[in-house]
């Protein structure tokens, strides 16, 4: 009996030490993925300056996304859905350079040059333009500051994993897999851009549906809104509520939360670049105008 209870002490301490070293191997293997430096590159982005570029910053924060995740006060928010808070941006303002800024929103880069965490959509951001940017980053350095610092997110064991089996990635990684949306010219360029970094994120920039092997339905290539009238368009963005008064799932939530701050103009943008586009790539031209550029 005494042997048996001296084998059994055996076995468990055998599997109590394998468990850690098979902790210890995923934690830093997952570490070497979270902590990879990057070139940082230059930026010549500086905030725009203005009680007007103020405004229009706070309206491009809600449109694209920023106050959705970051919290109306920019102050950061619990994200059920990741199960993590967003950073304190008011708080970061006190360090972050105009530069800081625009390499994480737009190039996914801590000023260190590790990424940003996977649920920061800088692949999409990319494509927010210049002048909304300046906008944005103007906005934010409006903002006094207030509120808890909340640090980089930390990765549980699950998260860790995750890294290791191509379940979950550093945001650096979409970016090579994000390319421009088709270009339809100096007409639709102001639409494209809007599209492309407020639709991104899950349709990817090139509009064509979200990537294959992301788990749950995937979202659809966005030539459908070729088939949307105008009227119907305008208020799907602006309720939520899409053809026929039907919600669906996240895109009727995010409409509300994120699109309906864009103005009717950018929608409208948005709206004739979208069906252009999918009339484009679906061959109806028939209803093009002649005299549209026939690039892209």
């Amino acid at each position: 009996m005494n042997r048996w209870w001296k084998w059994a002490g055996i076995a468990v301490a055998a599997l109590a030490s394998f468990a850690i070293v098979a902790l210890l191997v995923v934690y830093v293997a997952s570490e070497t993925i979270i902590s990879k430096h990057y070139p940082l590159g230059a930026s010549q982005l500086h905030a725009a300056s203005g009680p007007d570029a103020i405004a229009r910053g706070g309206h491009f924060a809600s449109a694209y996304g920023c106050a959705d995740c970051h919290g109306h006060d920019l102050q950061g928010a619990y994200i059920a859905d990741f199960g993590l808070s967003s950073r304190n941006l008011t708080r970061l303002a006190t360090s972050f350079t105009d530069a800081d800024f625009d390499r994480a929103v737009r190039k996914g880069l801590r000023p260190d040059g590790t990424s940003v965490a996977e649920y920061m959509p800088s692949d999409a951001f990319q494509f927010i333009p210049d002048a909304d940017m300046a906008d944005i980053v103007a906005y934010i350095h409006s903002r006094k500051p207030a509120g808890k610092d909340i640090p980089f997110p930390s990765y549980d064991l699950k998260t860790r994993l995750g890294f290791l089996i191509g379940m979950a990635h550093m945001d650096r990684y979409w970016f090579g897999r994000q390319k421009p949306a088709l270009d339809l010219g100096a007409r639709h360029d102001r639409g494209r851009a809007l599209a492309m970094a407020a639709c991104g994120e899950c349709h990817m920039t090139a509009l064509t549906g979200g990537p294959p092997d992301i788990p749950g339905p995937r979202p659809p290539d966005l030539s459908l809104v070729a088939s949307y009238g105008r009227a119907d368009f305008l208020k799907f963005m602006r309720t939520g509520m899409a053809a026929g008064n039907r919600k669906l799932p996240l895109m009727s939530a995010t409409a509300r939360a994120r699109f309906s701050h864009f103005s009717d103009d950018e929608l409208n943008a948005i709206y004739d670049y979208l069906a252009a586009r999918g009339r484009r790539r679906t061959g109806d031209l028939s209803s093009r105008n002649p005299n549209a550029p026939s690039s892209g």
